[in-house]
């Protein structure tokens, strides 16, 4: 499946969600599917979401950046720093 990532060519199109700040709204369980919360187009949006560490799980309310998008809507995140 196609994906959207942050890292690679720089000269590579980069998905416009690819860095945007969210927030988890379903824990996303080690190795499993959660939820997450990204402001789009003036409002807000959830989206599926997997972790950038598949081991580690990421609990709700913990704030996060997307570094991968899988279209139409299931994202790969990593916690914000």
């Amino acid at each position: 499946m196609p994906s959207w990532s942050a890292g690679g060519d720089p000269q590579e199109r980069q998905h416009p969600l690819v860095g945007v700040r969210g927030v988890v709204t379903t824990t996303i369980p080690a190795g499993g599917l959660g939820e997450v919360r990204l402001p789009v187009r003036g409002g807000t949006e959830t989206f599926g979401a997997y972790a950038a560490v598949r081991a580690v799980p990421v609990p709700t309310g913990t704030g996060v950046v997307v570094v991968e998008v899988f279209p139409p809507r299931t994202l790969v995140v990593r916690p914000d720093a």
